[in-house]
């Protein structure tokens, strides 16, 4: 595999939301290749497409680096900050806004392409299926746009915020929301199909598996939802809220928790694994591949663990807040953090 050909082109690699990476990485990053230094923090992930980083930042600006070079190829100015995570879909980078709406950019020049309105601030990554963008935002709408116009297909509206992003099968969409509910709607219409109460705010993201809504909550649960019906087929008690999203790789479920922990649980029927170290807060998403677990902690410390023991493979420490996941490849690991630097080592 090539970082040329390396495909990472949404929050936790892929639209299937389970964090995967074909590179192992056993071993700690040594060196460094680049680093770009922008001018205010990011709390969204890098995606890659195509020998081409690209990064949203709290200064407003969509950025495409070189993958290899660290060169800047364009950047984009918005109206307002950016937390949302890229989406790349055909020659779209499509990513929320502060200011309320989904800009669509050409990934190769950078150009507007369109603005989908919204209300409430866009921090959710946007999910594309079949043509359609699917996000939510902070006044608790929910939104279907055509992807190649941006015109609006259908909304919903909640009771609270919309931090979740969402998930996309064939038939149905699904989110969490700040009024502690799961959200399974229709993909063509937004009507409902079923909805679950947690105890206190979904702010993770699904992701969807063999039948099951694999999704954290900020009661101190992991949920493992049925996919038809919502019913809760199983879940699993942490010690605190839980705002990082699900990844899986294999038989397991990766989750880590605001108590520090990255928990490795049984997918079948959500039996703990085993359980890191502490790691005092977390709320990042792991990435998984068959053989490791990776994942950024709050106070700047990058950690990977054997998916199968829990036991620590290596840890690099650069400083300052992770929030966001890693980009992992054979030959790199990308890394943004909240001060507001990139880095890409090997």
């Amino acid at each position: 595999m090539n970082a040329s050909d390396t495909h990472w082109v949404t929050l936790l690699a892929g639209n299937d939301r389970r964090g995967g990476t074909a590179a192992n990485h056993r071993t700690a990053p040594r060196e460094l290749i680049w680093k770009a230094e922008l001018p205010e923090g990011m709390r969204s992930s890098p995606v890659l497409r195509d020998g081409v980083l690209y990064v949203t930042c709290r200064d407003g600006c969509a950025y495409a680096f070189d993958s290899r070079t660290g060169k800047e190829r364009w950047k984009y100015q918005a109206a307002a900050a950016i937390d949302s995570t890229p989406s790349l879909s055909g020659n779209l980078v499509l990513f929320g806004c502060d200011d309320g709406a989904v800009y669509a950019v050409d990934h190769t020049s950078g150009r507007l392409q369109w603005r989908a309105e919204g209300g409430g601030e866009v921090w959710t990554s946007p999910a594309v299926r079949q043509d359609v963008v699917y996000f939510g935002s902070t006044d608790g709408v929910f939104k279907a746009v055509d992807r190649s116009t941006g015109q609006l297909r259908w909304s919903r509206q909640t009771e609270a915020r919309i931090c979740s992003t969402a998930y996309v099968s064939d038939r149905l969409v699904y989110f969490g929301c700040s009024d502690g509910r799961v959200y399974a709607v229709e993909s063509v219409s937004g009507r409902d199909v079923w909805i679950h109460q947690a105890g206190d705010a979904v702010t993770a993201s699904p992701a969807v598996l063999d039948g099951l809504v694999l999704v954290g909550a900020e009661d101190f649960f992991f949920y493992a939802l049925d996919e038809a019906t919502g019913k809760v087929r199983w879940k699993f008690e942490t010690g605190l809220g839980i705002a990082s999203s699900a990844a899986t790789a294999d038989d397991k479920v990766f989750v880590g928790g605001k108590d520090g922990f990255v928990y490795a649980l049984s997918r079948a029927d959500g039996r703990q694994i085993w359980r890191s170290r502490s790691l005092r807060t977390i709320t990042a998403p792991p990435v998984a591949s068959g053989s490791m677990v990776c994942i950024q902690t709050f106070y700047g410390a990058t950690e990977a663990f054997d998916a199968n023991t829990g036991n620590e493979l290596w840890r690099a420490n650069l400083g300052g807040s992770l929030q966001s996941s890693p980009v992992i490849t054979e030959e790199a690991v990308f890394l943004a953090t909240y001060p507001g630097v990139v880095y890409a080592l090997r």
